[in-house]
């Protein structure tokens, strides 16, 4: 027979405190989706929302304000040029909780255990980064199960194959290392995020994440991807395209 992989799982009461930091600008209707998705498919865990917005038009703003009467959150706006890095370093600095999760405003959340499972592998000692395994929206097309680096660059792993069948022995089913993953889910403790100096600023748009995962790895961590658990993410809304030089 063939040899399967199996997930591992531990399940702890004692789960630490998780800030949410979500980078978003003109995106109500996105942040109303997330956040919706975030109060309906979270248990067990405790954590806190940050929304930092870097010029929203003033209806978008009061918008994102009014939803405060729905939804708690921290909403931190400072217009400013788009710097993904920058938004997410400024949030990581008014964060309280003992770990950081990364989430782009056009992630819906798709599984119950969702935060439980990322934070199960990001309490091991020699983990860094932690991510899920992204699909496109309303589909079970994989957009995004972890990142490899060939030789033309980084590439999203199983990117577009359908996730109806097993890849590579389970590995689409799976936690596995991994050599990085994407910011659009990146969960982390803030101790180690700011032992290596956070996202670097220089990479404004894309290869920020990639970047952050590099250097964790460089200091002795392993990245995680968990693919038994998947997201929806509607993709560049938060940043826009960035196939250019």
């Amino acid at each position: 027979d063939a040899c399967r992989l199996i997930n591992v799982v531990f399940r702890r009461k004692d789960l630490p405190f998780v800030s949410i930091i979500i980078p978003s600008r003109d995106h109500p209707e996105l942040i109303k989706n997330l956040l919706s998705s975030i109060y309906q498919r979270t248990t067990g865990v405790d954590f806190e929302i940050i929304i930092v917005d870097n010029g929203s038009n003033e209806t978008n703003k009061n918008k994102i304000e009014e939803l405060k009467n729905e939804y708690k959150f921290q909403y931190f706006y400072e217009p400013q040029p788009f710097n993904f890095a920058k938004m997410c370093n400024f949030g990581a600095g008014r964060a309280t909780g003992n770990y950081l999760l990364f989430l782009n405003d056009d992630i819906e959340i798709r599984s119950k255990n969702w935060l439980t499972c990322l934070l199960e592998k990001s309490m091991l000692s020699y983990v860094g980064a932690v991510g899920a395994k992204l699909y496109y929206p309303e589909s079970k097309v994989i957009q995004h199960a972890g990142i490899t680096n060939l030789r033309l660059g980084p590439v999203h792993k199983l990117q577009f194959k359908e996730d109806i069948r097993s890849y590579y022995f389970d590995r689409n089913k799976v936690s596995m290392n991994v050599l990085a993953v994407t910011g659009a889910c990146l969960m982390v403790s803030k101790d180690i995020f700011f032992d290596v100096n956070g996202f670097n600023e220089e990479f404004e748009v894309a290869f920020n994440d990639v970047d952050l995962c590099f250097r964790l790895y460089e200091a002795g961590y392993q990245n995680v991807i968990r693919n038994d658990i998947h997201l929806w993410h509607y993709e560049s809304f938060s940043r826009g395209q960035d196939e250019d030089k």
